[in-house]
């Protein structure tokens, strides 16, 4: 069953634009995420008769099907479908893995959105959400679903309901992003959930409630200082922080508190994303940069807004 284009011209592959994504934006843990517009990864995949390649560009990633989230959503959606042909991926991988940055969601929400379109399937944004959770299986361990919501639906998500699974997606006011990753070994999303405490005060859990509800109503009503000022978390934030996986972390939230960003960790780290005003996302670039060569480690500084989801190329 071959994929068909407005026109009437049949082909049987598809070449995809899949999102960088944020989550948690501080006390929205396994629940908010964000499609960023950069940095990005590029998709091509294609029918073929048997079996499942994967080629892979740019940054490393596993190649064997069961190891790559991609391959592995795949597999199980070949299995449920009864899909007997093959297909070919080629991964052009321009987010960096392990960065806190939805680099395996990025993966994972393409070859399910790709596979959908090539064997039209029909499946809701909700069913390729669930599918391509199971890809973050092979990276965390878990299938949440806070980074491949994002990256399909593009704006912002909730993930208000998991079983069964519900994702409310809204559109953010315009405002600027700066992402500063610092390039060091942090280790997997796994190891990154396994610091995370399993029991919390209760003067923590009604913060955290505050903090989020604060962010939602500031997306929702459009009001940038609402969201900025539920940007921050009580619970998660300090466990990796302290585990070292966030390195930096406080000084990056100094200088974005002067700057009059707010700051928070991206995802399970090391990327930290500061959100202001467009006209102040130089100033906060900066001082991400400053606070980067202060560290002594190498890194990469982006100047991104809110994006859409995945799209065809």
């Amino acid at each position: 069953m071959l994929l068909k284009f407005q026109g009437g011209v049949y082909v049987n592959s598809i070449k995809l634009k899949c999102p960088a994504t944020v989550a948690n934006l501080g006390a929205g843990f396994d629940v908010f995420g964000l499609a960023l517009k950069e940095p990005y990864d590029i998709i091509e995949v294609e029918k073929s008769d048997s079996g499942i390649e994967i080629q892979v560009e740019g940054y490393s990633v596993p190649k064997n099907p069961e190891e790559n989230t991609g391959g592995y959503v795949a597999l199980r959606m070949f299995r449920d479908f009864a899909i007997n042909s093959g297909v070919k991926l080629r991964i052009i991988k321009r987010i960096k893995p392990g960065s806190g940055l939805g680099s395996s969601a990025a993966t994972a929400a393409g070859v399910a959105y790709a596979l959908n379109e090539i064997y039209q399937l029909n499946l809701s944004l909700d069913v390729l959400v669930e599918y391509a959770s199971l890809g973050e299986i092979v990276s965390a361990g878990t299938a949440h679903a806070d980074n491949v919501a994002p990256a399909l639906y593009g704006g912002f998500t909730m993930i208000a309901s998991r079983d069964p699974l519900k994702v409310l997606c809204f559109k953010p006011p315009e405002v600027g992003i700066v992402v500063a990753l610092l390039h060091f070994e942090k280790g997997s999303t796994r190891i990154a959930r396994e610091v995370l405490p399993r029991q919390i005060p209760l003067e923590h859990m009604v913060k955290n409630v505050a903090y989020a509800s604060t962010l939602v109503a500031g997306i929702v009503s459009g009001n940038i200082d609402l969201i900025k000022m539920g940007m921050n978390d009580c619970v998660v934030e300090p466990a990796r922080a302290k585990a070292g996986i966030l390195k930096g972390f406080t000084l990056f939230k100094d200088v974005g508190v002067k700057v009059g960003a707010g700051v928070a960790a991206s995802g399970a780290g090391p990327a930290v994303i500061g959100l202001v005003e467009k006209h102040l996302v130089d100033k906060l670039y900066d001082a991400f940069e400053d606070v980067c060569k202060v560290l002594g480690l190498s890194y990469t500084v982006y100047k991104t807004e809110p994006g859409n989801g995945i799209c065809k190329l």
